[in-house]
């Protein structure tokens, strides 16, 4: 039994994820994170706990097979052609995944990012996560992934606190493995 429950899930899809992203000239992440942002918004949206309340004692931990190869694939054409963008390489950074809400939910707690299939990497993150509730480094985690089948990139994200009563929390994080109904035809 694991010390912790998921509150709420938040996901989101799209076979374009760089439609979401909102670069700026003088910010930029890979269009991942700002997909993984979108999911992490969702699941703020539909928690009962105000997360912002106490901004130091919020995890985040992402997990993502390809991180932000998006823009490693984009940066890499922009160096066959002779110039790198500075910006774009700091936004390659696969930890982005997760500093991503971090810069603008302004979280400073624990921060990880899993460069690793979420198939395979659950049960690590679902390791940390129960350590860092559990010691007190974090009164909840967000826990996100992201996936991609089909063309379409699909990030989950779920709300995790200490459960009340021994609860099975590794087993509740399953959900964010399972595709969504009609997830393969839909693009928001």
């Amino acid at each position: 039994m694991s010390a912790f429950t998921v509150t709420a899930v938040g996901s989101v899809s799209s076979g374009r994820p760089a439609e979401l992203a909102h670069n700026r000239p003088s910010f930029f992440a890979d269009p991942v994170a700002w997909l993984v942002t979108a999911a992490v918004d969702r699941a703020l949206r539909a928690s009962a706990d105000d997360l912002t309340a106490a901004p130091d004692r919020v995890g985040v931990i992402t997990l993502s097979g390809t991180c932000s190869a998006l823009t490693m694939t984009a940066l890499a054409d922009s160096a066959r052609r002779g110039r790198i963008s500075p910006l774009r390489f700091a936004g390659a950074h696969p930890g982005v995944l997760a500093g991503l809400t971090c810069i603008r939910r302004k979280f400073r707690g624990p921060t990880l990012a899993l460069a690793m299939d979420p198939v395979h990497g659950l049960d690590p993150a679902a390791a940390v996560t129960a350590a860092w509730l559990g010691g007190g480094q974090a009164s909840h985690v967000l826990l996100a992934v992201h996936l991609t089948r089909d063309g379409i990139h699909t990030a989950r994200c779920a709300v995790v606190r200490p459960a009340p009563r021994p609860a099975d929390g590794r087993a509740e994080l399953d959900q964010l493995l399972v595709p969504d109904p009609g997830e393969g035809s839909r693009a928001e």
